[in-house]
């Protein structure tokens, strides 16, 4: 193929073919990078479940306390903080590329600093940095996986950020079972390193190119990752006419008065509410208190009848295996669907797993049978995986306009990150309080409460386009709201290049 794009005569069909499957390669490659970051994300969250599990031992190197416990598996949640808030300013000022970069630093000088730790402090430090790296990412990750992918691609790609969670969950537990915690620090740190290599080969995306206005370098990039076809170039034009007219109207107003009117806008601030709703249910369900406490949790839930690490691996196994499920799922079903079954599974099974814990302690459950209560926890990981784990990370890559991207996953995930927090910390306490029981009652009723919610605000989006989203979100219908002819005529080919 020429750099125009000719082909020979005849050849025509085996370009395509040959074309696509390097396009999607090209693709795979840019979200690999990222991918990889995630899985040593999910690594991060769980493994505090092997570190406290190893330092309890009596010749652990390193005493903690209690509160040291409870704040080694929290503090990420602050350092997200602090992370989500320089996330917006880093992927407008930086672009998508160089932030997911950065991010990769903290992240391996906190394992580094991990595995020299001597002291409490040390290991405090290491997961503070880990934390503020995972809050850049976290913004960063659904933002490039959507703007990297093509349209049909979309959807599965932005689905391996819950495969990813949980492989890094089932890896860490996995290194933290046959290695010493230092030795299981240096695998898990791998995983940054590796996807610092494949960040480096990728490019920028190209919707921030073109909203910088760096046309050339946008259709340099667009094309290496989506070829040269009739199609693909309609929607390259279309990208680079919208983010044009849109530099024109900025530059009329001021800073100030332009962020003012981005928070008056329907099509920011519902998606916005959404997923602060959806990431607050992310975390309420356990999602990050389980890999941090699961041998604990298991111990209470089987009365140790199952070998602690051989019920921590349980729990990975599921959660790995619907996370793999997830991602087909979410390609077949509406995502409204997926959520809700995931909220329904999630609720009924820790409702029934506190029932018959209060029924073994009541003396109603035989002594051979005191381990039933696994089999209602195990579906309730399987219900939050499904539903709860994968379709939050789907929305966020595709609920936002690209010009407010930036800043509604910032806003967003600062909802994250605090629930982070919150919940990890508070849950030593509540399981010495009420126990595993009790606060599977709390998650069950905070889950129903939060599933009621985005019952009433969430859309479907499982098959609409961007521009159809979008078109949701501002209250109009589609093009017949759209009174410039010109303007109906450039959404009309959006939607068709989007469909296509």
């Amino acid at each position: 193929m020429s750099e125009k794009g000719y082909m020979e005569p005849g050849m025509e069909e085996m370009k395509k073919s040959e074309n696509a499957v390097l396009q999607f390669m090209r693709q795979l490659l840019a979200v690999s990078g990222v991918v990889l970051y995630m899985i040593g994300t999910g690594a991060n969250i769980a493994y505090p479940g092997v570190l406290l599990e190893q330092l309890r031992q009596s010749d652990s190197v390193l005493r903690l306390t209690p509160d040291h416990e409870s704040w080694i598996a929290s503090i990420l949640g602050l350092a997200l903080i602090s992370g989500i808030v320089v996330a917006p300013f880093c992927l407008q000022k930086f672009g998508r590329r160089l932030t997911n970069q950065l991010s990769t630093l903290p992240a391996l000088a906190g394992w580094g600093l991990l595995i020299a730790a001597r002291a409490p402090t040390a290991l405090l430090i290491s997961r503070s940095l880990q934390g503020f790296g995972m809050g850049i990412q976290a913004a960063c990750a659904p933002v490039s996986i959507a703007e990297y992918s093509a349209p049909k691609h979309r959807g599965a790609f932005l689905a391996t950020i819950a495969f990813s969670f949980a492989t890094g969950m089932l890896l860490a537990h996995t290194f933290g079972t046959l290695l010493y915690w230092r030795s299981a620090a240096v695998a898990c740190a791998s995983f940054y390193l590796v996807s610092l290599i494949l960040i480096s080969l990728s490019p920028e995306t190209p919707p921030y190119l073109a909203s910088v206005g760096k046309y050339n370098e946008c259709c340099k990039s667009f094309r290496w990752l989506r070829g040269y076809t009739e199609e693909s170039e309609k929607e390259l034009s279309v990208l680079l006419d919208s983010q044009k007219n849109k530099a024109v109207t900025v530059t009329k107003e001021s800073r100030l008065k332009m962020i003012a009117s981005i928070f008056k806008k329907p099509e920011f601030y519902k998606p916005t509410i959404i997923m602060m709703f959806m990431f607050i249910l992310f975390q309420i369900s356990g999602m990050t208190v389980v890999p941090s406490y699961t041998v604990p949790m298991m111990d209470e839930v089987t009365d140790k009848a199952i070998e602690p690490y051989t019920s921590m691996l349980m729990v990975d196994v599921v959660r790995f295996v619907t996370a793999v499920i997830g991602c087909g799922v979410v390609n077949r079903l509406n995502r409204r669907t997926v959520l809700f079954i995931g909220v329904y599974v999630s609720v009924t099974s820790l409702f029934c797993a506190a029932l018959l814990l209060y029924l073994r302690d009541f003396g109603y459950i035989p002594e051979e049978y005191k381990w039933v209560p696994a089999i209602p926890t195990l579906t309730y990981i399987f219900g939050k995986t499904l539903g709860i784990l994968t379709i939050p990370w789907a929305i966020a890559g595709e609920i936002f306009p690209l010009q407010y991207r930036s800043l509604g996953s910032g806003i967003s995930g600062m909802f994250l990150s605090i629930m982070f927090f919150v919940v990890v910390k508070t849950a030593p306490t509540s399981f010495r309080q009420i126990g595993v029981k009790g606060t599977f009652c709390v998650y069950g009723l905070c889950i129903a409460i939060c599933g009621a919610f985005l019952f009433f605000l969430l859309p479907e989006t499982k098959g609409k386009t961007l521009y159809e989203i979008e078109c949701h979100f501002k209250g109009i219908n589609e093009t017949s709201d759209v009174s410039d002819p010109c303007e109906k005529d450039k959404m009309l080919e959006l939607k068709k290049v989007e469909e296509g």
